[in-house]
């Protein structure tokens, strides 16, 4: 008898996450949709990941196990052995209700679309482990299409164009334009990958549900972790960003990159803030991203809403890094 290809593949690469893989894994297998596979990637993980994928008996779960590389080249690594008509990337700390599958791919066939975006939903999560606060983010748009004339996207939007876990991909289109994500990056991966996608698609279609559950753990935790090379890939997307939206020729381009920009650089002062560094290298850190010559371009004519937003804004523009400091640690 001949067995039935999956229409879908779901890839999951995973490093130390046996905490939250039952969940994740669960969630998959409790889809209304059961034509897919999973593909879980051991990604050089050193607990006992393996062994919490092993414990399902479903034979659509298939385990894969490689040297650490990263979560670009686990996903790469996954699509390469894809078998099904569309891909799915997934987080392997997170969870997705029941309908995802379903609904997505639905969407996908009847309107014949390469890809398509969905709503996700933040939980915010204590050390316990309990959710302590929910917010939904739903696309308010059903489709950009390019060459509209007038045509404006927003941050919000932008934010939900950026992230690899609230799409599914039609396979086929994905390997025509051999569209992987780039290893060795880390943060601003998912944007780098999808804004490809979006250099050479005409259209850009959104589903308003929200089917995908990220998980925010313990935020001041992960804040304390220094990412030395934060702002750079900031500038990197932004630079990337500006490609995209300058071809799609968005008649708001300047105000989405000043936007876009300065939420990531107010990031990357909090993260500089809550680190463990020392004083002299936050510094060092603050003058290097605070005098980058992509800020001073692109925050030319921007106008923040809030006053602490206005306050920042000024002291970049004077350069005064005394300023600039003491802002960072009142914030």
């Amino acid at each position: 008898m001949e067995i039935k290809s999956p229409k879908i593949s779901v890839i999951l690469p995973c490093y130390n996450v046996e905490k939250y893989l039952v969940k994740s894994i669960q969630s998959v297998l409790n889809q209304t949709f059961t034509n897919f596979e999973l593909l879980v990637i051991i990604d050089g993980s050193p607990d006992n990941s393996k062994e919490v994928a092993a414990s399902f008996s479903d034979q659509r779960i298939v385990i894969y196990e490689k040297e650490n590389g990263g979560l670009s080249d686990a996903r790469n690594y996954g699509l390469e052995r894809a078998k099904g008509e569309f891909v799915y990337f997934m987080d392997s700390d997170d969870w997705i209700e029941p309908d995802l599958l379903k609904e997505n791919v639905t969407i996908l066939e009847n309107e014949k679309l390469e890809f398509l975006v969905f709503g996700y939903i933040q939980d915010d999560e204590n050390e316990s482990g309990h959710v302590i606060s929910s917010s939904s983010f739903s696309p308010k748009v059903r489709s950009y299409l390019r060459g509209d004339l007038n045509l404006t996207m927003d941050i919000y939007h932008i934010g939900l164009l950026g992230y690899a876990w609230n799409k599914i991909y039609r396979k086929s289109f994905l390997d025509s334009y051999q569209f992987r994500f780039e290893k060795g990056i880390s943060l601003v991966e998912d944007i780098l990958f999808n804004i490809q996608i979006y250099k050479i698609a005409n259209e850009i279609h959104f589903n308003p549900k929200c089917y995908y559950h990220y998980i925010n753990r313990n935020e001041v935790t992960l804040m304390k972790r220094f990412h030395e090379n934060s702002f750079k890939l900031k500038v990197q997307k932004s630079i990337v960003l500006e490609q995209f939206l300058t071809l799609w020729n968005i008649e708001n381009k300047n105000k989405i990159l000043a936007d876009s920009l300065f939420l990531g650089l107010k990031y990357c002062i909090l993260n500089l803030n809550e680190s463990n560094i020392k004083p002299k290298q936050k510094l060092a850190t603050l003058k290097e991203m605070c005098l980058h010559p992509r800020c001073e371009e692109i925050f030319k004519n921007y106008a923040p809403i809030s006053l602490k937003d206005k306050v920042l804004l000024l002291i970049i523009r004077s350069k005064n890094l005394r300023l600039i400091n003491f802002l960072r640690k009142k914030r």
